[in-house]
């Protein structure tokens, strides 16, 4: 098997060479986790696999519950179907705990509080109601809790991981936290050798082929940890060693066709945010333009399942700006082929694409 091998076998794994044909809450719990801090991002990486799927469908099924966007794995928020919820974010919670122990004692934030905090938030929100950041500061304000920026971000991620909040519906512009109790059922607990053992199978089978140290980046748990969980599958999975490193596929998993033309993602696609190595998918000469000081990635180019460059959109009122930036400048051919690609995308916002240069 070569890189290009194991690139067009992610790109048909994550249903990006080939449509997926099921429903959105199927195709995130084919992907497991999809990240999603940046809401608009989310949707388009669901929109981008769904053939027909439009934003307006993607904000109606977090509204109607059958999808979720959650804290989760790396402790940021991600999309899961609501079975997938609970076990994901117990298994999260463990690593949160211990990683953010000692930048929790220099916020002054320990578990008493953290429990006095969670407690204010899930009285507020019973009842099935649901409220804006603004709102919960103001509240657990009023009981004399200190909700400094860097604080009140640690208050809700500690509140996400001990599965009492989950993104609520959108109020306009604004978004709400809802209790999870009113989004995902109660689940049977799993320990936690057993929860990682079952992310690793459903990360495989989402985003395989993919190495030990992916999928460490991925979940948030050494790398010793995530090799022992992958071995707890003995020949259910199968392993390809590609450049001396060790790459985990489903058995019988081969690639078809290599997959040419472009795509367009957003930046924390799955494709891209599911993988410590980026070098199958991004020459190094070219990494740079992924590092923006900002933290927050450009959306990206795919061109033969590679990233060749970036993309932009201004969305108004009847039509998108579209922007793009290559890395090295396209051809004829490669424009008209980027002008094709923007037409999913069009489908996906229901308005038209107005292209600058």
């Amino acid at each position: 098997m070569t890189l290009a091998e194991i690139l067009q076998l992610r790109l048909e794994q994550q249903f990006i060479a080939r449509p997926f044909t099921g429903s959105a809450p199927e195709l995130a719990s084919h992907l497991c986790a999809m990240q999603a801090q940046d809401y608009a991002a989310g949707k388009w990486a669901m929109g981008v696999r769904l053939p027909g799927f439009t934003d307006a469908m993607a904000d109606a099924a977090f509204a109607d519950r059958s999808i979720i966007r959650t804290y989760s794995l790396r402790s940021t928020f991600h999309i899961v179907h609501p079975a997938d919820a609970r076990w994901l974010t117990a298994l999260a919670r463990e690593r949160f705990i211990s990683t953010t122990a000692s930048m929790h004692r220099k916020l002054e934030l320990d578990e008493k509080t953290f429990a006095k905090c969670n407690t204010i938030i899930h009285d507020a929100l019973s009842g099935g109601r649901e409220l804006t950041r603004e709102e919960l500061k103001a509240l657990l304000e009023k009981k004399k809790i200190n909700c400094e920026p860097q604080r009140m971000n640690n208050i809700l991620y500690r509140a996400g991981m001990d599965e009492v909040i989950c993104s609520g519906k959108r109020r306009g512009k604004e978004f709400t936290y809802a209790l999870l109790d009113d989004y995902a059922p109660a689940t049977k607990k799993l320990p936690p050798e057993e929860a990682l053992s079952l992310l690793a199978r459903r990360y495989i089978a989402g985003h395989g082929p993919a190495t030990a140290q992916d999928l460490a980046w991925w979940s948030g748990y050494p790398v010793t940890a995530c090799k022992a969980a992958l071995l707890s599958h003995g020949k259910a999975l199968h392993t390809e060693t590609v450049q001396e490193q060790e790459y985990w596929l489903l058995p019988g998993t081969a690639p078809g066709k290599a997959a040419t033309g472009m795509k367009l993602l957003s930046g924390f696609d799955e494709y891209y945010m599911g993988f410590k190595d980026k070098r199958p998918m991004l020459d190094e000469a070219f990494s740079q333009h992924m590092s923006p000081p900002n933290g927050l990635l450009p959306y990206i180019i795919l061109l033969n399942g590679k990233i060749a460059g970036t993309w932009r959109r201004d969305i108004k009122k009847n039509v998108i700006g579209m922007e793009y930036t290559p890395f090295k400048p396209f051809s004829a051919a490669q424009l008209k082929a980027l002008k094709e690609a923007g037409k999913a995308f069009s489908t996906f916002m229901e308005l038209p694409l107005e292209w600058a240069g």
